[in-house]
Formats: structure tokens, C-alpha cells, sequence
């Protein structure tokens, strides 16, 4: 009899529970990406990082390399600076470390990339964030606003920070 009980337990709780398909979090963000920006250019000293982190973590991969911008955050009420970053080799995606948001340029929303054995490195200058593991996809921040060339609206957390 627990047998059965337990069986009809695990199936209530499959019907209400739905782990890991949504990343919104309380923090409104804000950024408009119509806006001219200018971004960091890597120098010789900083392209030379990327495969010397690869060694070091024994990683075959390609990498992806998103760099500073200077398009401004709004997060809550006040502006942030130097928090987005847009990559170099698919200038579509933008990554914005604050709330740990990835903008794709044509999705439906941004997206948390912590999946799939993502990971993000960065020197002490935070000028460019060396990327393993690029994953388009990961868990959508569903209370936002399509990802376009304009305004982009979406709800997530203010403390995830991987450059920490």
C-alpha cells in the first residue's frame, strides 16, 4: 500500500512541478540596442589569453570572445556601465553580466546560458570575457520582451554574477 501512495505522490508532484523553465527573477533590466556603442579592442597581449586559458583547462573547443561595450544598463532605477558585452565572433549576442543574461538579436527573450557546461572567463581588467562551451539556447527570462534592435526589457536576478 505506501508502495502505492508513494507512486500516486510522484505523480501529483510531476503534474504541479515544472523544475528549471524559467530564469526571471524581481530585478527589472533595461537596454536599448539601436543605440550606437563602441566596444573594447582586444589587443595582441589579450588574444593571446583565450589559448592559454584553453591549455590550462585542457579545453579543445572553440572559444567565443564578447567584449566591453559602452551601452549603458538600466537596472532598477539607476544606470550601469561596462555590465554588456557583445561577442566577437557572433556579433548577434550580447551578454549581460549583471543579471547573467544572454541576448541573442531575434529571439523571443533573453536567456540564462548556464547550461551545457557554459563557462566564462575574464582577466582582472573585465575588459573581455573568454567564452567554452558556447550554448545558443539555455533557460528563457520569460517576463521580458522580445530580444530586437531597440529596447529590451526583461526581469532577473541583480546578484548573479559569474565574474565574481
Amino acid at each position: 500500500m505506501r508502495l502505492i501512495w508513494t507512486a500516486v505522490f510522484a505523480l501529483a508532484m510531476l503534474q504541479v512541478a515544472s523544475a528549471g523553465d524559467d530564469a526571471s527573477g524581481p530585478v527589472p533590466f533595461q537596454v536599448d540596442l539601436s543605440q550606437p556603442f563602441t566596444t573594447y579592442t582586444m589587443t595582441a597581449p589579450d588574444k593571446l589569453w583565450s589559448p592559454s586559458l584553453a591549455i590550462r583547462f585542457a579545453y579543445k573547443g572553440a572559444a567565443v570572445h564578447f567584449v566591453r561595450t559602452s551601452l549603458p544598463l538600466k537596472m532598477r532605477d539607476r544606470s550601469v556601465k561596462g555590465a554588456i558585452y557583445q561577442a566577437v565572433e557572433k556579433s548577434d549576442f550580447f551578454y549581460v553580466v549583471n543579471s547573467d543574461a544572454m541576448l541573442k538579436v531575434g529571439a523571443t527573450w533573453p536567456y540564462n546560458p548556464g547550461v551545457g557546461g557554459f563557462s566564462m572567463h575574464a582577466p582582472n581588467s573585465r575588459n573581455f570575457i573568454v567564452c567554452f562551451n558556447f550554448v545558443e539556447g539555455g533557460v528563457p527570462m520569460l517576463s521580458s520582451s522580445p530580444v530586437l534592435k531597440g529596447a529590451v526589457t526583461w526581469n532577473g536576478h541583480g546578484d548573479w554574477n559569474r565574474l565574481k
